[in-house]
């Protein structure tokens, strides 16, 4: 049990440094140095890359080693060609059947994110994006379209902490900005206007990372 532990332990920190770019895309990844960085012995630490290889946040190169994922600009356009159709089907679910108590914590969420742009803590605007969009999925209740945009929600972190190289405020305030329409829209029930954000506000995060 102690071991497994470990295991999910190594698992969680190595993929959150990969997400956040604190490894950066496409270099080698090191499991010596890896243990001894986050204090823990080289098997939990192993058996975390193997299982990031398998969800494909690690490549490893037979006789090459072990890489971080990189993400090219096409990858990520791709990736979020995907998102907008599932996110479109996703808003128009919640819709349909969000409640009041599901409301307000999309309100609060939308708070919370106004609060850490305030102090322009900009990693922390990042997961709660994130959170905000995932909520909005959840309400739906549909199991596999909550598994595919968890999948890309994870990739997109990657995206999102690309995008924070640029004019972190700037893109944050739009989202922030995007996230209150997109509210507006669920709670008036107006799905073509929520069609539109949500297309916009994809193609809002294409352009901040150069990808036409």
């Amino acid at each position: 049990m102690q071991h497994y532990v470990l295991k999910e332990n190594a698992y969680k920190i190595i993929k959150n440094k990969i997400l956040g770019l604190e490894i950066k895309p496409g270099s080698r990844i090191w499991e010596d140095r890896l243990a001894n960085e986050i204090s823990m012995s080289r098997t939990p630490v192993r058996e975390a890359i193997n299982e990031l290889a398998s969800e494909g946040y690690v490549n490893k190169i037979p006789r090459k080693g072990v890489f971080c994922l990189e993400l090219t600009k096409d990858q990520i356009k791709e990736i979020l060609d995907v998102r907008e159709v599932l996110e479109v089907l996703a808003l128009k679910k919640c819709i349909d059947c969000i409640d009041d108590e599901q409301a307000k914590t999309l309100e609060q969420l939308i708070s919370e994110f106004e609060l850490e742009l305030k102090h322009e803590k900009y990693k922390k605007c990042n997961k709660l994006d994130s959170m905000f969009h995932m909520q909005i999925v959840s309400i739906t209740a549909n199991k596999k379209l909550i598994k595919f945009i968890g999948e890309i929600e994870s990739l997109l972190s990657i995206a999102r902490s690309m995008e924070l190289q640029g004019l972190p405020r700037t893109k944050h305030e739009k989202a922030l900005e995007d996230h209150k329409k997109m509210l507006k829209c669920i709670i008036e029930k107006d799905k073509s206007h929520a069609e539109s954000i949500i297309v916009d506000h994809i193609g809002n995060m294409k352009s901040n990372l150069g990808i036409s």
